[in-house]
């Protein structure tokens, strides 16, 4: 609303991640020299904690952008699952197909991918954030994984990133083994009144605003006072007095604007909030970040948005809808299940396979299905859910939020979006069950498609259709196989592209 005021090519206080406004206090400069040496070190933990909102992610996001390109990374944004999913999670990140479902046939896989990263000089990183909502069983596994090594150094590091409570939890006897691996550890706390303005200053400067805005000295110093120096409570303070100068007409934000800007923020809670907030939670700073980004008239799902029908087949031009405040006031469960009927019932009421998938945007662009999205926000501690059912350019049409569907810009569900993808389909052939009714369908399919030429090899020919899917190319005839080829045949189904079904 006013960037072109101040002259911003962006908003510049943002809640996003993005690793170039990563301001390096000296704190902030400490806590990635920790995380380098410990990768130098090719041993055991490193462990990097701090309080909610202090900029733990963004650091993480940094410190993998810095890595050589030839590092494999796996990033596991939100660790609340079991030791099997976990390492399916850190699989799927390092694109490594698993030769079965066992627990053991994902370990033997990492086993091979780790020996023969280190043959070709590769190194391997595994960063797992919020690590504080790891169970004990899952640190236990995620223990045995860095025993993956060879007589004479280890095959992998591993970051654990989180709340101050990954500290206790690393002091627990049943622990101790995980503990005694652990080769660097840093507590990040938050800024200090001098750093807090230059943060301010820097995050301006890469918004473009250097010269253009500023903010007065007691500005200054009411923000980092009402924050606590927290760099997402900075942010949230600052840009709602950004807000206020712009609608004052003015260019300098002064102690006052701040002030009304922190009231408008925790709606009217004593003027010491900044701890109780820090220490609370996110659950307290999704509430703030609300209280923010929504009109006090509006309750979160009645922000206005252009209301749509999933069946019609074209949207008339117009602005987009915000999600983020969509983001912040679903609920996990009741959001899943609410997507997961969007989709459902653009297929009709018969009943439908399902397959998950780690994925990108381009594939789903070419899979042309609608999908359930598990999306994030850094201010909630899970994720929730929003049915994608069209694309349209730069739109798109996300339903499941709790009214009418809405017409959203793609960049904000990609923004948002952990890259986890739940497809609904139909197995039209019934060809899944038998594994030989599976491989001749198979055969069928890839034949029509081209890829079986003169070469009778099945594997070779859905290895080479795999990779072309951007699946892993196993050459195993799977769920995911089985739908990409679906996806390529002459059957009836919606679209997210909205062509004929």
């Amino acid at each position: 609303m006013y960037e072109a005021h101040y002259g911003f090519t962006e908003k510049p206080f943002n809640l996003t991640p993005d690793p170039k406004y990563l301001y390096l206090s000296a704190r902030h400069t400490e806590a990635f020299a920790h995380l380098e040496f410990g990768r130098r070190e090719r041993g055991g933990f490193i462990v990097i904690t701090g309080e909610v909102g202090t900029g733990k992610t963004t650091l993480a996001r940094y410190f993998l952008s810095r890595l050589d390109p030839r590092t494999a990374t796996a990033f596991v944004l939100y660790p609340a699952l079991s030791g099997a999913e976990l390492l399916r999670s850190i699989l799927d990140d390092l694109h490594v197909p698993a030769a079965g479902t066992s627990m053991k046939d994902s370990v033997d896989a990492l086993h091979r991918f780790l020996l023969q990263a280190r043959a070709d000089g590769r190194d391997v990183v595994l960063l797992i954030d919020e690590a504080q909502d790891l169970s004990t069983e899952v640190l236990e596994q995620v223990r045995l994984i860095s025993n993956l090594e060879t007589d004479t150094e280890k095959l992998i590091t591993i970051v654990l990133m989180g709340q101050s409570e990954l500290h206790e939890m690393l002091s627990r006897r049943e622990l101790r083994q995980l503990a005694q691996r652990i080769t660097a550890r840093y507590h990040l706390a938050p800024l200090d009144e001098v750093a807090t303005a230059d943060y301010i200053r820097h995050r301006l400067e890469v918004a473009g605003g250097a010269g253009k805005v500023g903010f007065t000295r007691g500005a200054l110093s009411a923000v980092h006072r009402l924050s606590g120096g927290i760099p997402r409570l900075v942010n949230l303070v600052c840009d709602r007095a950004l807000l206020a100068g712009y609608v004052r007409g003015a260019r300098t934000i002064d102690s006052g604007m701040v002030r009304r800007a922190a009231r408008e923020v925790r709606g009217h809670a004593p003027l010491a909030w900044s701890r109780p907030l820090a220490v609370a939670g996110t659950a307290a700073a999704a509430a703030a970040v609300v209280a923010f980004l929504v009109p006090r008239a509006l309750p979160a799902r009645e922000t206005p948005a252009e209301p749509v029908r999933a069946s019609v087949p074209a949207l008339s031009p117009s602005p987009s809808a915000p999600l983020e405040p969509v983001l912040l006031s679903l609920g996990r469960e009741a959001s899943l299940a609410g997507a997961l009927r969007e989709v459902q019932a653009l297929w009709g009421q018969e009943p439908l396979e399902r397959t998950a998938l780690r994925t990108h945007l381009d594939q789903l662009r070419r899979l042309d299905l609608p999908v359930v999205l598990e999306m994030f926000h850094p201010t909630r501690r899970d994720t929730c859910y929003v049915a994608l059912v069209r694309l349209e350019g730069d739109r798109a049409v996300v339903a499941g939020t709790g009214g009418a569907p809405l017409r959203v810009a793609v960049s904000e569900v990609d923004r948002w979006w952990t890259r986890q993808a739940i497809f609904l389909w139909r197995d039209y052939d019934l060809a899944q069950g038998d594994p030989e009714r599976t491989a001749a369908w198979a055969r069928q399919a890839l034949g029509r498609l081209g890829y079986l030429g003169q070469d009778p090899d099945l594997p070779g020919a859905v290895a080479r259709f795999q990779r072309d899917a951007q699946l892993a190319a196993d050459g195993v005839v799977g769920n995911r196989t089985v739908m990409s080829l679906y996806v390529r045949g002459q059957y009836p189904r919606p679209r997210l592209s909205g062509g004929p079904s």
